[in-house]
């Protein structure tokens, strides 16, 4: 392994345990005064491995979401307070804390988007702000990653973990399609979705092929080892076996980006051992690992179809229908052209970061009109993360994503021409870089932080080696300015953990306001809820829903109107179809002419009812 940087080795030969290297105190070498090496590790540990696995339950108001985020954004706000601190009092001379242009091009994505409400009508606070923070907790993860994670033990134990993650994943999903309700509180309530603890079938698709590319590179990071010792042979037997479990947990989630992203990211891992290694028995373990994922593919098929067992009857219908009808893209054709159609209304400032599903009925409205053989839908995504970067990024956030998209990719072909030498964690971590990259052309990895800390991390470790350092830009001013960044890291965490908080009461008081039968304090719950940043625009929905329940019982005429015009602001916040057909009926039923013509142009044309979404978005999307 080609090292970039040292860390205090341990006196036992081989890979530490999982306990004994996270009772190490700190990092040895340049980046020493930056924080504790063991808590480094272990906040990034619990950001990246568990959040699949966990979801909020029914005590949350967010029965999925809000938990998620704490598993995976608390950790990453503690390490840039520590880190942060400490850059703030050391700088960077002490430190050795260092960014690259590709980090820097990041940070000035960070300062558009917090610039773009200048120009852009940010109508849903609650959701810049959690996109912002969301961005800037992706930001130091790369950041911190890059100046602290060196050492290969750790990130074979994280790949670990997060493969068993994926497995007892898979088990959960198998248990969901076969009950009427989830048995165990740890198990999320969604049964007939195969889906586990992840909260979406296209995401739980994502989250198995990471694991199974995982597996694939550490069941080559064994060659070489014959004769093999009595653990090694352990660890790859156990290997496999995950390797044959999240396969089933794959094909039977039917998530076709999921498996074509795997077979991506495993050509570019056997290309780059070919290239970079030359090694050919580390070639054919990758191959060994691809043919076992074809192999279970074949018996999920046969079981699903001649015997009924799992979903290969499904597989064989989806992947079919992909080829009868390939121009519909597996139903995403209409949502792409609303997706332009945005584009093109919005395209020079952008629509504001998270705000495309605000906008996707006035898009789709205007994408029916040139092409009224679509069908009405709604979705908060557009299936594809790089049309939806440009709605909501406008042209210079594009450009700069594109820029950053051919630079990297330059460096990378230049590696492979020039047969460059990369660590074993450098060559993983291009693989899944390009995993990711594919799937997000036609679902949704960057909007989930558990998925996309992944992406970040990979980008870490392979920036390191691939892309040039920082260079010579600052000179004299450059540990000033280092300091300065430290502040920031420092007051963004703090500001960012109280966000959190904020939302974390908000959820709780609108969950408590669900519990009372007394109108009174159920008003009284949902206005706190409403005084609170984070959750504010969620509560005012739900507050227009009390007035309407309100008023359903006094049947007075100031009830209803005070109902219809709280349910018309929270409409205007954040545009939903529950809510557009909820006030377009109200307002019809009472007389509100003004209401009815204002959302007759986002209505469907001939239906009386909303018909479902296509494709659906499934329980706790």
């Amino acid at each position: 392994m080609k090292a970039v940087s040292k860390v205090k080795k341990s006196k036992n030969k081989g890979t530490s345990s999982f306990f004994e290297k996270f009772k190490r105190s700190d990092l040895t070498g340049e980046t020493a005064n930056l924080m504790p090496g063991s808590l480094f590790y272990y906040l990034l540990f619990i950001a990246l491995v568990l959040p699949n696995l966990i979801f909020s339950g029914p005590r949350f108001f967010d029965t999925l979401h809000i938990m998620k985020w704490v598993f995976a954004m608390v950790p990453i706000a503690l390490i840039s307070l520590f880190g942060g601190f400490s850059l703030l009092i050391h700088g960077s001379e002490r430190t050795g804390f260092k960014i690259n242009l590709f980090g820097w091009l990041w940070f000035f994505m960070l300062f558009y988007v917090s610039i773009q409400p200048l120009w852009v009508d940010i109508t849903s606070w609650s959701t810049y702000f959690k996109e912002w923070f969301f961005f800037a907790t992706l930001w130091a993860t790369y950041v911190f990653s890059y100046n602290l994670f060196h050492d290969d033990g750790y990130h074979k134990l994280i790949l670990w973990f997060a493969n068993i993650n994926a497995a007892i994943n898979v088990i959960f999903a198998d248990i969901l399609i076969r009950v009427d309700t989830a048995p165990y509180p740890f198990i999320m309530n969604v049964p007939g979705n195969y889906i586990g603890n992840t909260g979406q079938q296209n995401m739980f698709a994502l989250w198995i092929s990471m694991a199974l590319l995982n597996s694939a590179y550490l069941h080559m990071a064994y060659a070489g080892k014959e004769p093999f010792e009595k653990k090694d042979k352990i660890l790859q037997a156990a290997n496999l076996l995950l390797v044959a479990v999240n396969s089933w947990g794959l094909w039977n989630s039917t998530g076709r980006a999921g498996f074509m992203g795997l077979f991506v990211g495993l050509a570019v891992l056997a290309l780059i051992v070919h290239r970079v290694t030359g090694d050919r028995a580390k070639l054919k373990r990758v191959i060994f690992v691809t043919l076992q994922i074809l192999v279970m593919m074949a018996v999920v098929v046969y079981l699903g179809v001649f015997h009924n067992i799992g979903r290969g009857a499904d597989l064989l219908g989806k992947t079919k229908g992909m080829f009868d009808d390939p121009a519909n893209v597996a139903q995403r054709k209409p949502i792409w052209q609303t997706s332009w159609a945005m584009i093109q209304d919005y395209g020079v400032g952008g629509v504001g970061i998270g705000h495309y599903k605000w906008h996707y009925l006035e898009a789709q409205a205007k994408a029916i009109e040139k092409h009224p053989e679509n069908v009405w839908q709604y979705t908060y995504w557009a299936h594809s993360e790089y049309l939806q970067w440009i709605a909501e990024f406008g042209i210079v956030g594009s450009l700069i994503l594109l820029v950053a998209a051919v630079w990297w990719i330059t460096f990378f072909v230049r590696a492979m021409v020039q047969k460059k030498e990369l660590s074993m964690e450098a060559i993983w971590a291009c693989s899944l870089l390009f995993l990711i990259s594919f799937v997000a052309l036609f679902t949704r990895p960057y909007h989930r932080i558990e998925n996309i800390l992944w992406y970040v991390f990979a980008f870490a470790i392979t920036n390191r080696e691939l892309l040039p350092l920082d260079g010579k830009w600052f000179s004299e001013k450059k540990n000033t300015l280092y300091r300065a960044l430290g502040a920031l890291f420092v007051i963004g965490s703090i500001a960012g953990l109280f966000f959190l908080y904020t939302g974390l009461r908000g959820d709780q008081y609108m969950r408590d306001a669900l519990r009372t039968n007394s109108a009174k304090l159920q008003a009284e719950r949902i206005n706190k809820a409403r005084a609170l940043v984070m959750s504010r625009d969620e509560a005012e929905e739900q507050y227009a829903y009390h007035l309407i329940a309100v008023a359903r019982v006094t049947q007075n005429p100031a009830d209803w109107n005070r109902a219809i015009e709280q349910l018309h602001k929270a409409f205007l916040m954040r545009p939903k179809a529950k809510e557009l057909f909820e006030l377009f009926n109200l307002a019809q039923q009472t007389g509100n002419n003004k209401i009815v013509m204002e959302l007759l142009p986002l209505m469907p044309k001939m239906a009386p009812a909303p018909p479902v979404s296509a494709p659906p978005e499934p329980a706790g999307s």
